[in-house]
């Protein structure tokens, strides 16, 4: 009966080459989501805040045009103008609009009338 060449331990290092490669794909791939992922949830916050700030500069716009009844546009200009001035960022602007804390006078003469502004 002739002999089969001893292929056994020949086969077993190719195996465990085949295992260890999969492994490192397996932990690329895994590295290469995380980093997708890290991305994706910084691009959604940034997201949720620039609603959130959209939501703030819309509710002071409102409640500026009311509180002086001009035109929601006049309270925009206003808000924004101001922001520019005092170089400050416009929804933080909006926030101390909605808290109350920001000066309404020098606010409303950024609009550029008083109280007869057309509505």
């Amino acid at each position: 009966m002739p002999t089969l060449p001893d292929t056994t331990a020949a086969d077993d290092v190719t195996s465990e080459v085949h295992v260890a490669q999969a492994l490192a794909d397996a932990a690329a791939l895994g590295l290469q989501n995380r980093s997708t992922y890290a991305r994706y949830r910084d691009l959604s916050g940034q997201l949720q805040e620039a609603l959130s700030s959209r939501v703030r500069i819309e509710q002071a716009n409102g409640m500026l045009a009311e509180r002086w009844s001009v035109r929601a546009d006049r309270a925009f200009m206003a808000l924004r103008q101001y922001a520019r001035r005092h170089r400050l960022p416009l929804d933080q602007v909006a926030s101390a609009v909605i808290e109350g804390v920001e000066d309404d006078a020098e606010l409303h003469r950024e609009s550029g009338g008083g109280a007869d502004s057309p509505a």
